[in-house]
Parts: structure tokens; C-alpha cells; sequence
């Protein structure tokens, strides 16, 4: 049996002492080898079951991304536990709701601050916290944890690693589903392995290649690139400092692999703006041939054209001037496969980077699917397309045009919810809730969405039916539906009582930011509100809003009132 721990183990042999890790530590970048990774994961392995820990026990890791965390995360697998992820900037009663819904025995905290937000007397199940910076009193420092397994015989672990089956569950990974709070998507060893492999496969990964791992480890995108693909070939892995600090971190690192949410994309796309519009005379003219000349090459790729003598030369001649410059200025320079998934790319984005010779690759894919489930990909991308389906993933329409996906990827339910998964697994097919469409070439669109979730450029999964139920709950507040999809923030279209505001506009905007604020206490800040909007009045049946059963009529409601939501981001 293959499994992800059995591939870390591996590599110890395969690649010794070639980094696996690097990370700033105290200004610098120290590395860690693959011998020194797989020995880590071999004691905190030990100590697991030393703790206790036996096979299908949850173990939680609150913590941005650092090695500790994928060593952590892969030990954990590695003795039959099941690691839960959680999003680092996550609140206090967030992490208690998911400590309590998944029993977790042991939860690794990155600081001392994440390690204070846990009340251990809370929860019955947990033995205990281990904390990687700076261990309060009361918490297990990483070191103290590493040592409780060093009387641990090796073959305790080897009983551990060989019982491990395809379908045992591997992780657990929090996301919106649209129809209430977050569910812990419950993903096998199999799914893992495949969709690993299958990325891999396709896109040619090799040990050569290198990664900067910096979006949330408690996400299933973030683990293929930082944790899964680098098992499966041996590829070194740079942990960024923290995500506002990435464009520090790209040009030392200069990573083949990156992958981004169109908020990043959309970042970096400002940012190079500034700086060429800012270009004059020669330059100026450089920089728009060789961008004009850029395009029209990945124009001909994306497509599988043959480009003539004359075109390739002046390519070369494009990069040699000006695009490879640019790229090795942002981090680039070593680019061999470029990203962009979580929620839909803009197509003039996707535009705009072919001009420096920046091909991305729209990813559409779910955590229940393991992640990627449709790409584009070179001699087969239509920009506002998803591209075709992964190796193995089959992808057909419902009549009503909801996605539906099948395959190894697809996961075996969701955490003790069984309504919510026979809603989702049916005759073997994963029913997405997305909507889309197939053209004759097989490319996929997606073109909206059945379930009430709202993502934002940022990647965030926000379960809007959740969000309005707690407005809704709030005193003065009649009504509210959750705005933002394609949007960096989060904004929420709310009707007053008209008793609370006393008819006052100014008043009824007081209530709205009052109710908001006290909603926003409960959410990690990707997921708070931060654009208000005023509705006239509730949404009502009579005008098509609500079905007689409460339901919104989300589309309805934000074709009527899509000029009130486009105010919001002006």
C-alpha cells in the first residue's frame, strides 16, 4: 500500500540529503533534508503513540504554514490518525466549534497566541497542546513532544504505516457546503495518492522543480503543492514568511511551481502596472512590442499552434529584452507552471500576464474532489474556460447543468453528517452545486452556482445562508443576503425595521453597522463583512425572492438589485 507517509519515508532514501524544506529562520534560510524530514516525522510519529493516539483519532493543527505543520500533518497520518487543519487566523470560539466536532486528541498551536485561544478544560477529548514558538506554561513545547517517542520502537510505527488502507480516512479538511456551518470533508489515502500523482503526471513535476508554499494549509489547494506533489517527486518546498510578505520571498526563491488565488494574481497585476505605465520613450516601446509579441506566442500555445521560424525568433528576442527581466524582478524567472484557482480568474488578467510570457492555468476543482478537477493546460486553454478534466476525472452535466464529477478523486463523505452527504454523493457522482457548461471541445465553463456560497477573489468558501441567519438574528435587522462573489471583500445587502431606524436613513445604516460588527466577532476576518448596502425592504415570495420554504432566490435578488451591489465596489 502507498500512502503519502510511506513516499515521505521513501525519499529519505531516494534523495537524502537534497533539501525538502527551506525556511527564514532568524533572517536566513535554513534547510531541511529529505533525511531530516523523514526522521522528524518518524518521532513525532512516536510520540503520537506514545500519547495515546491510536488509528482514526483526530489530531488538529492551528498554525500558519511552517515544516512543523507538514510534519505534523504527516506523522499523524503515518500512525492511522486523522489530521484536521485549521485556518490560522481562525477565532477562539471557530477553533472550539472545530476541536469539539472532530474529538481531536492533541492540537499543535504555532504560538503562543494561537495556543491561548484554547481552553483545554473545554473538551473532554483533548489530552493536550503542543506549541511550536514559545510553549506557555501548561503547553508542550514542539521539542518536549518530539522526546516522549524515543523509547518508541520503530516497528510500533512500521505495524501502524503497513495496516494503513486505501479508504481510510487521511484528512479532514473544513469548508463551506452551502447549507449551514462548514463540514469537515473526510478525504482517504487514495484520494490523496491519485490526485497527486495525477498532478504530477500531467504536468511534468520533477525533483528539479520548487514550490513557495504561503495560502492556508487547512486548505486541500495549498497541501497538494506544499505536501502531496513534493511526496509523490522529491520537490523542495520554501515556506514564505507570511502571505503579505510573498513578494519579499518570490525573487530569493525564484520558485518553477506557484500557485494563486485571483486575489494574489490580481495583486501582482497592480503592482506591475504601476511600475510599466511608469516606462517612457525606448523603454515604453520595448516593453509594449515585447508584451504584444508575448501574447500572440501563448495565444498560438494555448491553442496547440505551430509557430513559425520567424515568430519563435522573435519570442526569444521578447525575453531576452524585456519578459525574462520582468519575471526574474517578481520571483519568476524559473517559472515552469503558473496557477490560478479557488474561485474564477478575470479573463483580461489572465490576458494581461501572457504579455510577460506568463501562461496561468486555471484550476477549477472542490476540497470533496481532492482539489483539481479541471485544468487548462498548453495546446488546450480558452481564456473563461476551466479546461478539461483532470487524468481520471470523469465530469458530466446534470440536466439542469450542475457539475457533477466522478472518480478516485471524489471523497467518501462528509464528517458525521450523512444527510449532508447523501445530498452530495449520488450514484457514485460528487453533485458540485456549481453550474456550468460543456462546448464541443470539451472545454468546461463554469457559469454559476445552485448552492449559497459566496467566493471571493481570495479563495474563501463563505456559506451565506449561515451568515444571514446570524444577521437576521440580530436586533433591527429584517432581512440580509451575502454579496462578493468575484470581489476581494465580502459585502452584505441588509433591510432595517423601520421602528429601529425610525425612518432615518442614517439611523438604519447605524443598526446595519452595529448588527455587522457583532456577526463579525464569529469569523475569521477572510470570511467578515466589510461593504453594507441598505435593501428598500425584506425579500418577500410575492416578488419572486424567497420560496414559500424561507429559500432565497439568490439570483433573482441580485439581478434586481445589481446596481445596489455594484455601488458597494466602486
Amino acid at each position: 500500500m502507498k500512502t503519502i507517509p510511506h513516499l515521505v519515508l521513501a525519499n529519505a532514501n531516494r534523495f537524502g540529503d537534497e533539501a525538502a524544506f527551506v525556511a527564514r529562520i532568524d533572517g536566513s534560510w535554513r534547510t531541511t533534508t529529505w533525511n531530516e524530514y523523514a526522521a522528524q516525522v518518524t518521532r513525532i510519529a512516536a510520540a503520537m503513540i506514545d500519547a495515546g493516539i491510536e488509528p482514526g483519532d483526530r489530531v488538529a493543527i492551528y498554525s500558519y504554514n511552517t515544516p512543523e505543520w507538514v510534519i505534523f500533518d504527516v506523522a499523524a497520518m503515518a500512525v492511522g490518525a486523522v489530521p484536521v487543519g485549521i485556518y490560522f487566523s481562525t477565532p477562539a470560539d471557530g477553533v472550539a466549534d472545530i476541536l469539539e466536532r472532530t474529538r481531536s486528541r492533541i492540537v499543535l498551536a504555532q504560538t503562543s497566541s494561537h495556543a491561548a485561544k484554547i481552553d483545554p478544560s473545554a473538551h473532554e477529548h483533548l489530552d493536550m497542546i503542543v506549541c511550536v514558538e514559545d510553549a506557555p506554561d501548561g503547553v508542550m513545547s514542539w521539542n518536549e513532544f518530539a522526546a516522549r517517542g524515543e523509547h518508541v520502537a520503530r516497528d510500533r510505527i512500521d505495524e501502524r504505516l503497513a495496516a494503513l488502507q486505501p479508504g481510510d480516512p487521511a484528512t479532514i479538511i473544513f469548508t463551506a457546503a452551502g447549507h449551514g456551518a462548514a463540514v469537515g470533508v473526510v478525504l482517504t489515502h487514495d484520494n490523496l495518492v491519485f490526485t497527486s500523482q495525477s498532478s504530477v503526471d500531467l504536468f511534468e513535476i520533477e525533483p528539479s522543480d520548487s514550490a513557495l508554499s504561503y495560502l492556508p494549509l487547512s486548505h486541500i489547494a495549498e497541501q497538494i503543492f506544499t505536501i502531496l506533489a513534493p511526496a509523490q517527486v522529491g520537490y523542495r518546498v520554501a515556506f514564505a514568511q507570511s502571505i503579505g510578505r510573498i513578494r519579499v520571498d518570490l525573487p530569493e526563491i525564484q520558485p518553477s511551481i506557484f500557485f494563486g488565488v485571483p486575489l494574489v494574481w490580481n495583486g501582482f497585476e497592480r503592482a506591475l502596472r504601476k511600475k510599466l505605465d511608469a516606462l517612457e520613450g525606448i523603454d515604453r516601446r520595448i516593453a509594449d512590442e515585447a508584451m504584444e509579441t508575448s501574447r500572440r506566442d501563448i495565444a498560438a500555445r494555448n491553442a496547440g499552434r505551430r509557430r513559425s521560424i520567424y515568430a519563435r525568433a522573435k519570442m526569444a528576442l521578447a525575453r531576452r529584452l524585456f519578459t525574462d527581466r520582468v519575471k526574474h524582478a517578481m520571483g519568476f524567472a524559473n517559472l515552469k507552471v503558473a496557477f490560478s484557482g479557488a474561485a474564477s480568474a478575470d479573463t483580461a488578467m489572465l490576458e494581461y500576464f501572457s504579455g510577460i510570457d506568463l501562461p496561468i492555468r486555471e484550476v477549477y476543482g472542490l476540497s470533496e474532489a481532492t482539489g483539481p478537477s479541471a485544468v487548462t493546460r498548453e495546446g488546450d486553454t480558452r481564456f473563461g474556460t476551466v479546461g478539461l478534466p483532470m487524468p481520471g476525472v470523469q465530469i458530466e452535466l446534470a440536466d439542469d447543468g450542475e457539475i457533477l464529477i466522478g472518480g478516485r478523486s471524489v471523497f467518501s463523505g462528509y464528517l458525521d453528517d450523512p444527510a449532508a452527504t447523501r445530498m452530495a454523493l449520488r450514484e457514485g457522482w460528487l453533485h458540485t452545486g456549481d453550474l456550468g457548461t460543456v462546448g464541443i471541445d470539451g472545454f468546461l465553463t463554469i457559469s454559476g452556482r445552485k448552492k449559497d456560497i459566496v467566493i471571493t477573489t481570495g479563495g474563501k468558501n463563505v456559506c451565506a445562508r449561515a451568515v444571514e441567519a446570524s444577521l437576521r438574528a440580530m436586533p433591527g435587522i429584517t432581512d440580509a443576503i451575502v454579496v462578493g462573489d468575484g470581489h476581494d471583500q465580502l459585502g452584505v445587502l441588509v433591510a432595517v425595521d423601520d421602528a429601529a431606524a425610525a425612518g432615518n436613513p442614517a439611523d438604519a445604516r447605524a443598526v446595519a453597522e452595529s448588527a455587522v460588527k457583532a456577526v463579525n466577532g464569529n469569523y475569521a476576518r477572510s470570511e467578515q463583512i466589510r461593504k453594507i448596502g441598505l435593501l428598500p425592504r425584506p425579500l418577500s415570495v410575492e416578488d419572486d425572492e424567497r420560496s414559500a420554504d424561507g429559500t432565497v432566490h439568490r439570483s433573482v435578488v441580485l439581478e434586481r438589485y445589481s446596481e445596489l451591489v455594484e455601488d458597494l465596489y466602486r
